[in-house]
């Protein structure tokens, strides 16, 4: 099932613009990052956090930007009573769902790999913290599609509420200025853990494990998704 969602989301890709766009914005995105983030640390002062801030910001955007387009597919096969269709057949609308999630987190997982290599933002950093940041910033994939379409009746409404949800990608910064027990507080967004891991690499003086920070990142996106899905088929009433 996996295999033949994935070929349909590619098709969808292919056949609107804004899905293709999306798809491809993570290329764009590490490709100005290359180009930017050593431009901005050679013209800051020793020790200014800016260049580091946008590095990370560029890879947090990786998994945002594939739970973006999960949310329109999910809001196109609800408009399109793909949905509706799915509960006089075998498989469950859930399940259905359920798969997509999964798909848009592949997507953001590999696309972030591939923004983390092709842009050296993290080149002095071990092969399995690089996993640990692509696995826990893709688990923003999901979350971003579920909020989107617990909340959104059509695409117009989804446009607004994904620009409201990416105030969760302010957090993560903020966790560069902030210290002690207040930085917990920013754990409420998806995206904090794979910034903790990323900043804990970028900032020697950080004290923390990423492991632990991994581990804690993955336990609460479960819990976050879990309750997100709960939400969306009680109002979806799938």
């Amino acid at each position: 099932m996996i295999g033949t969602v994935i070929k349909a989301e590619l098709r969808n890709m292919r056949r609107d613009r804004m899905n293709l766009f999306f798809a491809i914005y993570p290329v764009i995105l590490g490709g100005i990052g290359y180009f930017l983030v050593p431009y901005i640390e050679d013209n800051t002062p020793p020790g200014d956090p800016w260049a580091k801030i946008l590095a990370m910001f560029f890879i947090l955007m990786t998994g945002y930007i594939y739970g973006a387009l999960t949310a329109f597919t999910l809001l196109d096969d609800k408009d399109d009573s793909v949905l509706m269709s799915l509960k006089i057949t075998p498989i469950s609308v859930k399940s259905y769902v359920i798969v997509k999630l999964v798909v848009s987190f592949i997507f953001g997982f590999i696309a972030s790999l591939a923004v983390i290599y092709g842009t050296g933002f993290l080149e002095n950093t071990s092969f399995g913290i690089i996993l640990l940041v692509a696995i826990t910033g893709a688990l923003q994939a999901p979350g971003v599609a579920l909020i989107v379409n617990s909340f959104a009746e059509n695409k117009v409404e989804g446009f607004v509420i994904m620009k409201l949800s990416g105030l969760i990608l302010i957090l993560p910064v903020a966790a560069f200025f902030v210290t002690g027990w207040v930085q917990n507080l920013l754990g409420i967004a998806p995206g904090y853990w794979a910034a903790r891991i990323i900043e804990l690499e970028l900032v020697p003086s950080e004290e923390g494990s990423a492991v632990l920070t991994f581990f804690g990142g993955v336990a609460y996106n479960m819990v976050f998704l879990w309750l997100l899905m709960k939400l969306y088929v009680k109002r979806s009433n799938i």
